[in-house]
């Protein structure tokens, strides 16, 4: 399931039906809550992908807050997907995912040509577990966990002021 935090709120993908007609909740779903971020000049679209929900919700909380539009991945394939529909300005990447690891949306990411899109890997692996060089990382920061959110949102906000507002080209 994709969320997506925005300035008007939260929009997710239908959630099923009940018998009653009634929305249900799927057990991995986090809490969702209507954000209102404040408005800036900077607002930006970041891809968020992390699989732990309260963690997701967090930094979520916390960058939509600080104004930008964040939609929200579980897992590597999900990200894949967001990002073929339409490429972020900047993406914040967990290497350890279900399904397609972060290192391996990485090089998908390189490989279709995106090599100016800006990733921040917060992430308690370290960097040469991944097997990712230098040319597939740039540009990019490695931030290990735990990470204070505040501290990743003035990190994202540095990067957003010098990279100014805008998504980037969707990845074929």
């Amino acid at each position: 399931m994709s969320t997506t935090l925005t300035p008007r709120g939260v929009d997710t993908e239908s959630p099923t039906r009940g018998a009653t007609g009634v929305a249900t909740a799927t057990a991995q779903r986090a809490p969702q809550h209507t954000l209102r971020p404040v408005p800036t000049e900077r607002t930006t679209r970041i891809l968020l992908v992390e699989d732990e929900p309260l963690t997701a919700e967090v930094f979520a909380r916390a960058l939509t807050r600080d104004g930008h539009v964040v939609e929200v991945a579980r897992d590597g394939l999900q990200a894949l997907r967001n990002l073929r529909l339409k490429a972020p300005s900047l993406i914040v990447l967990d290497i350890s995912l279900p399904t397609i690891s972060g290192a391996d949306v990485v090089r998908e990411v390189r490989l279709a040509g995106h090599d100016k899109l800006p990733i921040v890997i917060v992430s308690g692996s370290e960097r040469w577990q991944t097997n990712l060089t230098d040319a597939d990382l740039e540009p990019f920061l490695w931030l290990a966990k735990p990470i204070k959110p505040r501290t990743l949102v003035a990190i994202v906000r540095e990067l957003t002021d010098q990279l100014g507002p805008g998504p980037g080209p969707a990845i074929d």
